[in-house]
């Protein structure tokens, strides 16, 4: 019997849905036809399992896409998923992943405002749901387990911090991401299994890592935990494990403007990006990824193999020149899906200096703060009217342009270095030694988002041959120009410094954190953000109550972080874009 408790209760929740998961249907059934009569033969050690499977040798380790076999495949293939079928016979009867007993009520809160929890009577009220959303009692009992047991590892996170953090805590959340997979939680799958990811980028203290964005994501997993231990489920909170593609109606017809190799964290391989030249149709801008986790790979810095969908019989890299005509194409959102009854069945030269692509080129920049997201990447097509300046920090390990539209108003655009895209980062230094030089007209793809309340843009692709068009125009709307900037600049100020004290906590762990809030409280106040003061005075209250509590409860911080959290995200969207014109405008004054 297996004496690793936690690959034997990783492998004991491991079904079928969980084993296809990690290949194909194909693979499963090639790998269970394969382990027919044969015995497990293997050898543990302290954090894997060495076994036999015919000819070849897997090590398997904690999570299963990590494990490895001596086959030339580098994704998980049959062997692996045949070592796992042999090795689940070799757990120890009863054993199963950690599992909680059925939360009690939900205890009321005045304060509780976007998780303000429902009062629950089981005489009264069967934790049974609606018909169409066809969950069962067990269903939803196993669903509130999850959450539960989730978000006590969570608020264990936040009570130690970030610094305390190793991997077996990183290990921790992938097992609970298995089992709420199991539970058919496909979203907490994904949160759970990206807050994973990210807490191990920081503590094996990689450049990617980003502490407000794992602080936001944290609190966005424990708001969706919450609602589901505390509120009735149903299967639309749970989320599906897949995109939902829709047929998109006719033939598709795309023009390649651009191609990215990505090669950083746990994912490579390619994002192609193209225009949908139906000007009718929406979004204009979609892209096809296809991108995969580098643990599959010995070797994490080897070249993404080339892509080839849609029945073409090259790689689309190679077509990258050449305008398409999808059949029977399928659509979520911007991603295409790489569908295999998706075929080409046209191709021509592609012309990018082109009237579709010419009217969609920005050449106010003040439309950017405008249709740009908080922290939310949007793509679009940018005049560069002039190269301003250009440079790398190393500080920050940063590459920066400053760049100016035709108004003078000034935007940057970053790239992080990272020893992954060196040659990127090179590239795109060169180019901006060239816009410099020459005075040709040059044309960027970017993703831009809003960020601390400015516009930064993330250069995808570079053209020096596309025309002007005269008749794209632009006006901020009314919504924007009424409101004073320079209040919702200073606003923005004061929401960040609250968020700047959260993220402290997450960093330090609740038992470490003192700080007088009194003053920032005071200043909220003062600016007549009272609900921002209220949920901040409220986080601050259980955070400081926590350190002083001989029965500790790290989970009512992490609901009132999350409330706090959630509020603070839709005030930055809300004065993001304003923030963002008025520093447009005040740089431009002041030149």
């Amino acid at each position: 019997m297996i004496q690793n408790e936690t690959l034997a209760a990783q492998l004991s929740a491991a079904n079928e849905d969980t084993l296809t998961a990690l290949a194909n249907k194909g693979l499963y059934k090639r790998a269970v036809k394969d382990i027919e009569g044969l015995t497990a033969e293997y050898v543990e050690t302290d954090d894997t399992i060495q076994i036999s499977v015919g000819d070849e040798q897997c090590v398997i380790r904690f999570p299963f896409e990590k494990s490895t076999c001596s086959c030339p495949s580098r994704t998980v293939c049959r062997h692996i998923l045949g070592a796992l079928l042999l090795l689940k016979k070799e757990v120890p009867e009863g054993l199963s992943l950690p599992h909680t007993d059925e939360p009690q009520a939900s205890e009321p809160s005045k304060e509780s405002h976007d998780l303000e929890p429902v009062e629950e009577s089981p005489k009264k009220k069967p934790l049974e749901v609606v018909a169409d959303d066809a969950l069962t009692s067990e269903e939803i009992s196993e669903i509130k387990s999850c959450a539960k047991h989730s978000l006590s590892l969570l608020g264990t996170l936040l009570a130690r911090g970030l610094v305390r953090a190793d991997s077996s805590v990183a290990d921790a959340l992938e097992l609970a991401a298995v089992s709420a997979h199991t539970a058919k939680m496909a979203d907490a799958e994904r949160k759970l299994r990206a807050l994973s990811g990210r807490l191990s980028d920081c503590i094996d203290r990689r450049a990617s890592f980003d502490i407000h964005i794992f602080t936001k994501s944290l609190c966005s997993c424990v708001s969706m935990l919450a609602d589901l231990k505390q509120n009735d489920v149903t299967s639309k909170k749970l989320g599906v494990f897949r995109d939902t593609y829709e047929s998109y109606p006719g033939n598709l017809e795309l023009l390649p403007i651009g191609h990215k190799e990505v090669v950083r964290g746990e994912y490579q391989g390619s994002v192609y990006y193209f225009l949908n030249l139906d000007e009718s149709v929406q979004p204009r801008f979609l892209i096809y990824s296809d991108l995969r986790p580098t643990f599959y790979s010995q070797d994490s810095h080897k070249r993404p193999t080339q892509t080839i969908v849609w029945s073409l019989n090259t790689s689309l890299t190679s077509m990258m020149y050449s305008k398409l005509l999808l059949k029977n194409a399928k659509l979520s959102g911007e991603k295409i899906s790489g569908s295999s009854a998706t075929e080409v069945v046209f191709t021509s030269k592609a012309e990018l200096n082109c009237p579709q692509l010419r009217k969609l080129v920005i050449t106010d920049f003040r439309e950017l703060a405008e249709s740009a997201g908080y922290n939310r990447e949007k793509m679009f097509l940018i005049r560069v009217n002039r190269l301003d300046d250009y440079g790398f920090d190393k500080h920050t390990q940063i590459l920066f342009m400053k760049i100016s539209d035709r108004g003078g108003r000034t935007v940057t655009a970053e790239v992080k270095y990272f020893v992954e895209n060196k040659e990127l980062v090179e590239k795109i230094e060169e180019i901006c030694g060239r816009i410099k030089d020459t005075e040709d007209v040059w044309t960027m793809l970017v993703s831009a988002r809003i960020k601390d309340g400015v516009v930064v843009l993330n250069p995808i692709e570079f053209y020096d041959f596309i025309e002007d068009m005269d008749f794209h125009s632009f006006s901020p709307s009314t919504e924007i120009t009424t409101v004073d900037p320079q209040y919702a600049h200073v606003l923005l100020k004061l929401i960040s410094e609250v968020e700047s004290s959260v993220v402290r906590c997450v960093r330090s762990g609740l038992s470490s954190t003192t700080e007088n809030h009194a003053p920032l409280i005071e200043k909220i106040k003062r600016c007549g953000m009272s609900g921002l003061a209220e949920l901040a005075e409220q986080f601050f209250a259980s955070a400081d109550s926590y350190r002083h509590d001989l029965d500790k409860d790290a989970e009512k911080v992490l609901f009132d972080a999350s409330k706090l959290m959630k509020y603070i995200i839709l005030a930055e969207n809300k004065l993001g874009k304003i923030s963002a014109l008025y520093n447009m405008d005040n740089e431009l004054m002041e030149e």
